[in-house]
């Protein structure tokens, strides 16, 4: 599939550790959405490509949640003032009830994948990730908060995350 970033959108990611955008990246692939970019918040967009989501994985001193129109943060984060009255916050956790989506039943199991379910407002999918890392459900639920709020439906994402491989980390 040829991309194609001209006049696209940009889901600009900032702090994580990087398998945030790793996997983002997978899931828009696999879901067909080849005009938008993904890219660290400090990237200058394709000329052309709008700013769409800001993906906040983690504290950075760059942030600017206003210059997004729609904002997804890890919970604990999604507190801080500059977030304060943002008109399209989606926050995500894998241990906060209250977020909008939440990651519950992390485990890591004997074959080496991780295994949770993604519960959001009134949907729940099974999520399977072939990492060898119980912590790879946090880098997951913040690039399908990102996508969803980039407008991939729920079961597109959740069928995403299932068919990534331990090389696609």
């Amino acid at each position: 599939m040829e991309s194609n970033h001209a006049g696209g959108k940009m889901i600009a990611v900032a702090g994580g550790d990087g398998r945030e955008a790793t996997v983002l990246n997978h899931i828009l692939r696999c879901c067909g959405r080849n005009k938008y970019f993904v890219g660290s918040l400090r990237d200058s967009p394709p000329e052309g490509a709008q700013p769409a989501v800001l993906l906040a994985a983690g504290p950075d001193g760059a942030l600017r949640p206003r210059n997004f129109p729609v904002c997804v943060a890890e919970y604990v984060l999604s507190r801080r003032p500059e977030f304060s009255g943002h008109p399209h916050l989606v926050t995500y956790s894998t241990d906060r009830d209250a977020a909008d989506f939440t990651a519950r039943n992390v485990r890591l199991l004997p074959d080496g994948s991780a295994s949770f379910e993604m519960v959001g407002v009134g949907i729940i999918g099974r999520v399977r990730l072939q990492t060898g890392c119980a912590d790879a459900a946090g880098p997951a639920m913040a690039a399908a908060a990102a996508a969803i709020a980039a407008g991939v439906p729920f079961a597109d994402v959740l069928k995403a995350l299932n068919s990534m491989k331990k090389t696609d980390w």
